[in-house]
């Protein structure tokens, strides 16, 4: 009997180790994807600079904080801890006692959530974005503001500024899922909608323009706009939809004209004028 009791103990230490090493081995998976994360968002500020007359200029400033490994593996064994001891309790059991999947799947993902395990691992500190405002003349402020305090800004200089942020995101995501290679083409679109209202200056148009030029996005705006030089200046290709009505009068017709900038894609990029230049019958059937 002593010899049994003394092989169950065995087995049982020897399961508990390998779960713990299990749960080791998982904690450090993310612990490193963490780290990967924080090391990576460093790098948009540098894939959304603008260029000047000195050379380039970050808009942003990107304040990751830091942590210790030892420090950082703890709280999330604490944290995974306590996800444990709330998947033992009933409230994610149904009515009839047995577990209930979809409310468990939905606390993992929520309590995995890249987000929320960098706010356990920082602590009291927090990701906080600076950025510097572009003037009239093309310049860059040295100084940062703050976010609160650069959401105090005119219309256009918001736009801008939550524009250029918003690419440089949306490229390191792309970045994530698949090898990119940035080689100045665009081949990539966002569409964006009615963002004119109160961004029509060259100053805060410009950066965006550029950056996305820079991170090979294609912007393709839609705007009740009908005239406007600055749609004609960054946009080589403008369409004009309009409603009139038909004949009989019950029924509205739209009608579109384009208009190509000729001189920018013979400078830029002679074949896409030839191509826009075509005409193809394309049957509805």
């Amino acid at each position: 009997m002593s010899r049994t009791i003394a092989t169950s103990i065995r087995v049982l230490e020897d399961h508990l180790q390998g779960r713990d090493k299990e749960l080791q081995d998982f904690i450090t998976i993310v612990h490193t994807h963490l780290q990967r994360i924080a090391v990576e968002l460093k790098t948009i500020p540098k894939k959304t600079s603008v260029k000047i007359e000195s050379g380039w200029k970050e808009v942003y400033h990107f304040h990751v904080p830091e942590w210790k490994d030892e420090v950082g593996k703890q709280l999330l064994r604490q944290h995974v801890d306590w996800m444990l001891q709330r998947l033992d309790g009933d409230e994610f059991k149904d009515l009839q006692g047995k577990d209930d999947l979809g409310k468990i799947k939905k606390f993992i993902h929520t309590s995995l959530q890249s987000k929320s395990l960098l706010g356990i691992v920082m602590g009291s500190d927090s990701i906080r974005v600076k950025c510097r405002k572009v003037s009239k003349d093309g310049k860059v402020s040295g100084a940062l503001s703050s976010w609160e305090e650069s959401n105090k800004w005119s219309g256009g200089e918001k736009w801008s500024k939550n524009m250029t942020l918003f690419l440089g995101i949306l490229n390191y995501l792309a970045e994530k899922r698949q090898h990119l290679v940035q080689n100045g083409k665009r081949n990539r679109a966002v569409i964006v909608d009615n963002p004119f209202g109160k961004a029509s200056s060259e100053h805060v148009l410009d950066p965006v323009f550029f950056i996305a030029d820079q991170l090979g996005f294609q912007l393709i705006a839609l705007t009740a706009h009908a005239e406007g030089k600055f749609i004609r200046d960054y946009f080589p290709v403008v369409y004009s939809c309009r409603l009139r009505e038909s004949v009989s009068g019950d029924v509205l017709i739209m009608t579109k004209e384009r208009e190509i900038r000729q001189a920018y894609f013979r400078d830029h990029d002679p074949v896409a004028l030839v191509r826009l230049s075509e005409h193809e019958q394309l049957s509805l059937f």
